[in-house]
């Protein structure tokens, strides 16, 4: 294991896509600004915000390097536009998501992880809620291949997660070598958002690397930990959620015949949230995700 890691031999890019989250995209910039391993650039890359962000992160991060679309890409193109403006020197990229605030030696603990094989090409954070710092929102994902049912590691944190381990999926934050990215091209753009880091990490497995999860490595999420609000994020995702599902199971289920006996079940469960929170219109999004996924 490294003990001490010399910052001026490892550059690390950072790539933030965000779409309309100043609010959480300010706090997000500064906590990578402060990292004990300084990143060598970080690219923000505005999905056509109009809420000002472009403008905003021009005043006040002028040194991060800003790429303004024309049009919203998701966080798949935002991420593939990303990687397209890395600096060619660059040893490591860091995929952080706009609402997820690091501590301040979160890249540092990555980069030792990462270290520890030279088969490990991402690794991920321990992540918390950023109102409730006691509790684990990821320490590694995982999803079910016969039935489709993504599978977080998270929870009040007692110690359960206190271990370097392999994991399935790096959900959010991703330290990813670059010769990863060499290797593998990119991001799906199918997927848009949701499932995209799920489908990047199966790739990433298959073309022979691991993924691991580093506790030391802190990072927060800027999403509600009440279980309640946390059902209406999901509701307003339904769509995404429903059609990125069948898509990512077409092409690594177990079997997809079988998976397909499971959507009623999904079905049902979206229902009986957007009854119980009063956003029928969710559940009519989730069914017509759903339906394009399959016939896609």
């Amino acid at each position: 294991m490294i003990n001490m890691i010399n910052e001026n031999e490892i550059r690390i890019s950072v790539v933030i896509p965000t779409y309309n989250s100043w609010v959480t995209l300010k706090d997000c910039i500064s906590s990578i600004q402060k990292q004990t391993l300084s990143p060598y650039e970080i690219i923000i890359v505005d999905n056509a915000s109009s809420d000002s962000t472009s403008e905003n992160v021009k005043a006040k991060f002028p040194k991060c390097k800003l790429i303004t679309l024309c049009k919203n890409t998701g966080v798949t193109g935002g991420r593939n536009k990303g990687i397209e403006n890395c600096s060619s020197k660059t040893d490591y990229i860091l995929f952080f998501d706009h609402d997820m605030i690091a501590n301040k030696k979160m890249l540092e603990e990555l980069v030792k992880t990462s270290n520890l094989d030279n088969q490990i090409g991402i690794v991920t954070p321990k992540i918390y809620y950023s109102n409730d710092k006691k509790r684990i929102w990821s320490a590694g994902t995982s999803i079910n291949l016969w039935t489709g049912q993504v599978l977080f590691r998270g929870g009040e944190d007692v110690g359960q997660y206190d271990n370097i381990e392999e994991v399935q999926v790096a959900p959010a934050a991703m330290l990813v070598k670059k010769e990863v990215l060499d290797k593998v091209e990119g991001f799906d753009e199918r997927y848009f958002a949701t499932y995209e880091d799920t489908d990047f990490c199966f790739r990433v497995r298959i073309s022979g690397f691991k993924i691991f999860y580093a506790p030391k490595a802190l990072a927060y999420h800027i999403i509600p930990s009440d279980p309640n609000n946390e059902a209406v994020r999901l509701l307003s995702r339904a769509y995404w959620v429903g059609r990125n599902k069948v898509i990512f199971m077409k092409d690594y289920s177990k079997n997809f015949i079988i998976f397909l006996f499971f959507i009623p079940i999904f079905t049902m469960y979206y229902l009986n949230l957007a009854i119980k929170y009063k956003k029928i219109t969710s559940w009519f999004q989730f069914i017509r995700g759903t339906l394009e996924g399959v016939f896609s």
